[in-house]
């Protein structure tokens, strides 16, 4: 016989039962993370993007450290309890109070008990006697990790932790405010422990609709607003050396936008920006890859906040072009060799190079848009405007 909970179960038996179980974990999980997002938001918006998925791995660590109890009942604890008291001390960091802690733990074990009860009762030697201990069994360990959350909760180092963030949240807020005041940014920044610098920028985040959220591996000095209904960061000296790479290469997976370098009072201004960004991303207009660099697309961004405006511009500019004939990938084709020949300052070879297409190819298309636009294609004084035509053209006009 096994040393399992359940004594009066073959082997082979309860490798069925625990086989039923396992299988049962993935949506169990899924439903009791929706289930606490939804009735207590706070763990939807935590700050450190390093714990976004830490709800989910919660859950389904509870439940698979019963298994191992289901399994052998002198399995050794001290893992389990240990990573229960790193989930206290990560809820004290994120500001989550004991009681919103507790509420959380309620929830998921419903629903864990929930759907496990019912994967077992499947089994055709389960019986009511064997749900009662199961059950008593449950009780006793979710008691236990109760308590090793809650001692994680009462650790001093973790709750000074909690404490500085909480202080580097309100110093977040404060900065994104529309008018910050120059004196308290100084004061809660001397709270926080950060340094104000001469130049800094905003970063708007889509945060992702289900988890577990991508990784994020951020400089300490970065900010983060995760718990705000629209996520951001701030990032200090964005335009220092390697700065702009670091942010990238930290948001991977991430849809977002970084705004432009401002003074420190300006970041609602650089906010504002990168959400709208953000929003064009989410239209297909602008590129969602990757983290979108707001500096490297002002004209489109300039355009795009009047609708009407935007179209007004590219009617009047490129009318020439849209309404030479009735072949849509042809049109994108001299659309997309205008624009970067305005920008190569009409140097086929260089235009060649940045379409990957033969320099000939170049010079029968220029050709071709010299017949529509004639003497007004090089002229100096429309050249801006045919950019951010042609640029809001491209990123709004149906694929060929």
């Amino acid at each position: 016989m096994h040393n399992g909970l359940i004594g009066e179960l073959s082997e082979t038996d309860m490798a069925e039962v625990l086989e039923l179980l396992r299988g049962e974990v993935p949506e169990t999980v899924r439903e009791a993370v929706s289930d606490i997002e939804a009735q207590l938001p706070q763990y939807a918006r935590l700050q450190d993007p390093a714990h976004a998925d830490f709800l989910a791995r919660t859950v389904e660590r509870s439940i698979t450290g019963f298994f191992e109890i289901l399994v052998d009942r002198d399995a050794p604890v001290d893992g389990i309890l240990a990573f229960f008291r790193e989930v206290g001390a990560i809820e004290t960091a994120e500001n989550l109070s004991e009681e919103v802690s507790q509420a959380a733990f309620r929830l998921g074990a419903a629903v864990s008990i929930r759907r496990l009860t019912e994967a077992a009762e499947r089994h055709p030697r389960v019986t009511v006697h064997i749900i009662g201990q199961v059950a008593a069994a449950v009780l006793d360990y979710l008691n236990r990790i109760a308590a090793a959350v809650s001692e994680g909760h009462t650790d001093a180092g973790a709750r000074a932790t909690g404490d500085l963030r909480a202080r580097r949240a309100r110093l977040l807020d404060a900065l994104i405010a529309p008018e910050p005041r120059p004196g308290l940014l100084k004061e809660l920044a001397d709270e926080a422990g950060w340094a104000l610098p001469q130049t800094i920028a905003a970063v708007a985040l889509r945060r992702p609709n289900r988890a577990p959220w991508p990784a994020a591996a951020l400089p300490q000095e970065v900010l983060t607003g995760l718990h705000l209904d629209e996520p951001c960061l701030v990032v200090p000296d964005p335009e220092g050396p390697g700065r702009r790479r670091q942010i990238e290469s930290g948001l991977r997976g991430w849809t977002a936008a970084i705004g432009p370098a401002v003074e420190i009072t300006g970041l609602a201004r650089s906010l504002r920006l990168a959400r709208q960004a953000l929003g064009l991303a989410a239209q297909g207009v602008l590129p969602a890859g990757r983290p979108i660099a707001v500096t490297d697309h002002l004209p489109l961004l300039i355009l795009m906040r009047d609708r009407y405006l935007m179209e007004v511009t590219v009617k009047r500019a490129l009318a020439p072009l849209i309404e030479a004939g009735d072949r849509p990938g042809h049109v994108r084709r001299l659309a997309e060799t205008f624009l970067v020949a305005l920008e190569c300052d009409f140097n086929a070879t260089a235009v060649a190079t940045g379409l990957s297409v033969h320099a000939q190819t170049v010079r029968y298309r220029m050709r071709q848009l010299e017949a529509l636009f004639g003497d007004d294609l090089h002229d100096p004084s429309r050249r801006l405007e045919f950019h951010m035509a042609l640029r809001a053209w491209i990123a709004t006009a149906p694929p060929a």
